[in-house]
């Protein structure tokens, strides 16, 4: 069946960005617009113009060049991408028609698909603009060790500009409570929290934490229920983490 090239071409763009996106998206993983957008227009503009015995051979090469350059360190988002591609490539087979060449839909001539292009259009542009805030709210989000009688825990802390806790010289930091069973045999410092309600005592832990490539502080532990944080944290860290000498 014969098909238009150029629409064939920014169908598959299309395609291309909106599955790109889409992964990072679920996998809330910060991305680079310029790889993904080379990516969407090359891998469909050689399905267009390759036509030669050993194509599939070229297309192989070229997917894993640009596999190593953008996901070789990120093969669960690429799985991703991939699997959304196929299901929007076969979306368009069963309502359009077409064919199919090096992994690329084609569209047929006397179609042109503006509802599906508008509607890849919009749900890229809601996922550029809710991204906004969850990559804001991971630019808050550090990796941290715990290490409580010579054992690891390695966790996300959430890093609120607003707990300045401290005590005898120590950053109070809470944690969720699932982690207090590592805790049982430690000795347990009681000490006053001020809240909207007045003040408040408080059970805390003394433990050694410290940030990647950085040397283990001091700190105390209140561990709180049900402790609900961005991106799936653990912790809320205290402002003085970062800045403690």
């Amino acid at each position: 069946m014969e098909s238009y090239i150029e629409i064939t071409w920014l169908n598959a763009f299309l395609i291309l960005m909106n599955s790109s996106m889409l992964a990072y998206y679920l996998s809330m993983k910060p991305c680079k617009c310029y790889p993904i957008i080379l990516y969407s227009a090359i891998i469909p503009a050689f399905a267009c113009i390759c036509f030669s015995p050993y194509e599939w051979l070229y297309m192989f090469v070229l997917e894993a060049a640009f596999f190593y350059w953008m996901y070789r360190n990120a093969w669960k988002i690429w799985l991703l991408m991939i699997a959304h591609r196929l299901l929007l490539h076969f979306t368009c087979y069963v309502l359009f028609g077409g064919s199919f060449h090096l992994g690329i839909y084609f569209v047929p001539m006397d179609c042109v698909p503006w509802l599906f292009w508008l509607l890849l259009i919009f749900s890229w542009l809601a996922m550029f603009l809710h991204r906004k805030m969850e990559l804001s709210q991971q630019n808050f989000i550090y990796p941290f060790e715990l290490l409580i009688k010579q054992k690891k825990l390695h966790l996300k802390g959430y890093l609120d500009s607003g707990n300045f806790m401290m005590e005898e010289g120590l950053p109070v930091m809470f944690l969720d409570e699932h982690y207090q069973t590592y805790f049982q045999n430690e000795n347990i410092q009681w000490l006053m929290m001020a809240t909207m309600q007045g003040e408040i005592r408080i059970a805390c832990y003394q433990a050694l934490a410290r940030f990647p490539k950085m040397n283990y502080k001091p700190i105390l532990i209140h561990f709180t229920k049900q402790m609900k944080l961005p991106l799936g944290a653990n912790a809320l860290l205290n402002i003085h983490m970062m800045t403690q000498e």
